[in-house]
């Protein structure tokens, strides 16, 4: 597959640009750079002398970015890694001081829309979920592996108040065979979990906690966060797009004791929210939030 079949919006570009930049000559990190939308809107923004370091853990995500961001030449560099090794990847690169930093905590749509990767509940795929190719564990082996207490425990914490029937359902298939595709889980949970007219699908809430624990998402939240605050100068800004109510918590929590610590101020009171315009646009934005920290 090729970068040309698959595209991905970023959702509030505009409004990153807006309140990312404080410094028109700064050097910025897109920690999340998926196929380069945000760097690229950044880079346009910026004169020539700003430079943007992009990251992605993703080999093939970093690989597309390449590719998209090339009329910016020089002023643009990428590396291959986890944003909770965002200081070692910076120190590599030989960068020591940010003028902004962007998470876009969102999985990009080439992940959703290509089957292989098995995140998506729309596309029959392998039970794998995996951001990067090198992470050992895969959304097969909790499924198929994992017991009982820890799949629900699991799952209850994304939201999914029929955790114990859907982790029970899993076990009892996964002794007569092991549960190998995403379409093997959605139609079992499908089948033991009432519709009730819900606009979403049964399976959604087990997937996003299948895909959290995969990449160890708000571990690596936390520690990314944490690894870059001392590498921003004073009246540098961080700012971080969730999807979901858990993720946008840990932000949210995380911000408010940066403030009450001192040297932070929030610049986002409220999370920032995709414009109708937007929405109409691009529906995956629908539960993007923008929330965004300067550093005094």
């Amino acid at each position: 597959m090729t970068e040309n079949n698959y595209t991905h919006i970023p959702v509030l570009a505009e409004e990153v640009v807006n309140l990312l930049i404080t410094e028109k000559r700064g050097t910025y990190v897109d920690a999340t750079l998926g196929m380069g939308g945000h760097a690229a809107r950044l880079l346009t923004a910026l004169p020539p002398e700003a430079m943007l370091l992009g990251l992605d853990w993703d080999p093939e995500m970093a690989a597309i970015a390449a590719q998209n961001l090339k009329p910016f030449g020089d002023r643009v560099k990428i590396a291959q890694g986890n944003f909770a090794n965002i200081d070692e990847i910076l120190a590599r690169e030989g960068v020591h001081s940010l003028s902004g930093v962007l998470f876009d905590l969102g999985i990009s749509s080439l992940h959703f829309d290509k089957p292989s990767r098995g995140f998506s509940l729309k596309h029959d795929g392998p039970l794998d979920m995996r951001i990067s190719p090198d992470n050992p564990l895969t959304a097969y082996t909790i499924i198929n592996q994992w017991p009982y207490e820890q799949i629900e425990h699991l799952i209850r914490v994304c939201g999914e108040r029929h955790s114990g029937r859907i982790t029970r359902a899993v076990l009892a298939a996964r002794r007569e065979k092991p549960l190998e595709t995403t379409g093997d889980l959605s139609s079992l949970i499908e089948r033991v979990v009432p519709a009730r007219g819900e606009k979403i699908h049964p399976a959604t809430k087990t997937f996003l906690a299948l895909r959290v624990a995969v990449n160890y998402e708000f571990d690596n939240l936390t520690r990314g966060i944490q690894k870059v605050m001392p590498l921003l100068k004073p009246g540098a800004r961080m700012g971080i797009i969730t999807f979901h109510s858990l993720e946008d918590r840990i932000v949210k929590e995380t911000f408010r004791i940066m403030t009450a610590l001192g040297g932070w101020e929030p610049v986002t009171r409220k999370p920032v929210k995709p414009s109708e315009a937007e929405l109409l646009a691009n529906k995956r934005a629908r539960s993007a939030k923008l929330r965004v920290i300067e550093k005094l």
